[in-house]
């Protein structure tokens, strides 16, 4: 392992590949602290960038802007009480009021501090787990890749949106677009309803463009006219005090360590981490009624496990090519654009670019920290202040000379129109669409996997229950299912009891 960090370290410390890393997250950092913008519209924006790129070079710069963006998001939860993105919300809990009691520097100081240990703890994790779960998936065949994408697309689908069934549809509605094309074994063209532009497929980063880049600036559009109120003028002490880091510790490590188990979780992602190392800090501290208030510990527990999250999302992507969250479904992306097969193969054949990705990572949290501590602090509070009218245009105008340049044709901004206009309709109806990007990832790996078991077994399905990977993957769906829709009855029924009993106290008085 020591030899493949080390060639990592020699791909990524070159000068030119350091200035791409701090470039990256330097915008990845500015992404996340414009509240509307996010990590997952960053990379977005910015894949086609790293086209020119070598393979992991390219990984690594849109890991860095991965690393800004889920870090940035704390800056205006702290100073405005609005999260950069949906991974700061309980960021602004406590980093808003002690902002307000004037002490934004600290909670910007710490909530920084908190960000970079958190991270540095889930990339740790990362080149330590990672390779051990993909020694296990080398054993993978046909079978069992054919089940896995069926299992990632019902946990992603499990875990996003309003119920099991609208994820569901949307992973499947994914599935169905990306059989569109020329069919991976017999070579023919199919569903392209007579338009040679389709003959190819659909342009996945296109599809990505469409659905969460557009689709969001149309959704914003209603507030285009909203003005951020900045109520911090400047800036108090900005010491780090190592006492305050070695109190914090205990708080620091469980926090840490609830982000990286759930940012392993497919579908969980940051913002479920970000509540729950919440909620523990103020269960396991000897004054929770101080939460809330301007407290550190929440600050601080919110803001390592969001960042732990980083490394743990990673595990899955690259082990199984099931990405833990929408960020890492975007990097997961990248990898095919890049022409490298996600999954443990990656282990096999591209080793020094997945260690070059985990070097890659810790440059990009050790930058992460220096920029905001030294100079961008007071740089936010300008960048804060730029309007959304302002903003949105120009987002759109990167989106559609982004969509261009991938093929340089006019179709693909056919086909980013018509997928704006699906994700538009499918987010104002409820359904969830990371699921739907999901399955136009997971869909080909799927078909491929699938008929090539068919042919192998002369269409026999009893090999998928007699492997033992096959047969256990076949079983975690189905209890990951079962316990989702549990889970959902569970919270419904609870709440109908609280809204029962806050009914009859009404009728009592």
């Amino acid at each position: 392992m020591l030899a493949n960090l080390l060639q990592g370290a020699e791909i990524i410390f070159q000068p030119m590949v350091l200035l791409y890393l701090l470039g990256g997250t330097f915008l990845g950092l500015i992404f996340g602290a414009i509240p509307g913008l996010t990590a997952t519209l960053a990379l977005i924006l910015l894949l086609p960038v790293t086209f020119g790129m070598e393979p992991a070079i390219g990984m690594a710069v849109l890991g860095a802007l991965y690393v800004g963006g889920i870090s940035g998001g704390k800056i205006p939860a702290i100073l405005l009480n609005m999260p950069g993105t949906p991974s700061s919300i309980a960021t602004t809990f406590d980093g808003y009021p002690l902002s307000q009691k004037g002490y934004p520097g600290k909670a910007l100081t710490y909530g920084i501090a908190a960000s970079f240990l958190g991270g540095l703890f889930g990339m740790i994790a990362l080149i330590l787990l990672a390779p051990q779960l993909a020694r296990i998936t080398l054993r993978f065949q046909s079978y069992e890749y054919f089940i896995l994408g069926i299992f990632g697309l019902t946990v992603v689908a499990s875990t996003t949106g309003k119920s099991v069934i609208d994820g569901l549809v949307s992973g499947c509605l994914g599935v169905l677009i990306a059989t569109i094309g020329g069919d991976p074994i017999a070579g023919s063209v199919r569903f392209t309803f007579g338009q040679r532009a389709l003959e190819g497929g659909v342009e996945l980063l296109v599809a990505m463009i469409g659905l969460f880049v557009i689709t969001e600036v149309f959704t914003q559009s209603a507030e285009v006219d909203r003005d951020y109120v900045f109520s911090a003028n400047k800036m108090d002490s900005l010491k780090l005090q190592f006492s305050v880091l070695k109190k914090q510790a205990k708080n620091l490590l469980r926090s840490s360590a609830i982000g990286l188990g759930l940012g392993m979780l497919p579908g969980a992602g940051g913002t479920i981490a970000n509540f729950v190392a919440y909620d523990q800090a103020k269960k396991f501290s000897d004054t929770p009624e101080e939460f809330g208030t301007g407290k550190l510990d929440g600050i601080m527990a919110a803001e390592s496990a969001n960042n732990a999250v980083t490394g743990g999302a990673y595990i899955p992507t690259i082990t199984l090519g099931i990405p833990g969250n929408t960020v890492t479904a975007v990097l997961l992306a990248g990898l095919i654009t890049h022409g490298l097969t996600p999954g443990p193969s990656l282990f096999l054949n591209e080793i020094d670019l997945v260690f070059a990705m985990f070097v890659g990572l810790i440059v990009s949290n050790v930058f992460m920290f220096a920029l905001q501590y030294s100079v961008m602090i007071r740089f936010f509070t300008w960048a804060l202040k730029i309007p959304k009218k302002v903003l949105l245009p120009v987002i759109v105008l990167m989106s559609v000379a982004g969509t261009y340049n991938i093929r340089y044709s006019i179709s693909d901004l056919w086909v980013l129109i018509f997928f704006t206009f699906m994700g538009y309709v499918l987010k104002k109806s409820g359904f969830p669409l990371t699921p739907l990007i999901l399955g136009l990832i997971l869909g080909p790996i799927m078909e491929n996997n699938l008929r090539t078991t068919m042919m192998a077994t002369g269409g026999e399905i009893t090999p998928f229950f007699t492997r033992p990977y096959s047969l256990g993957l076949i079983v975690l769906t189905v209890v990951s299912l079962f316990l989702t829709f549990f889970m959902k009855k569970l919270r419904s029924k609870k709440q109908s009891m609280t809204q029962n009993i806050a009914g009859e106290g009404e009728d009592s008085q």
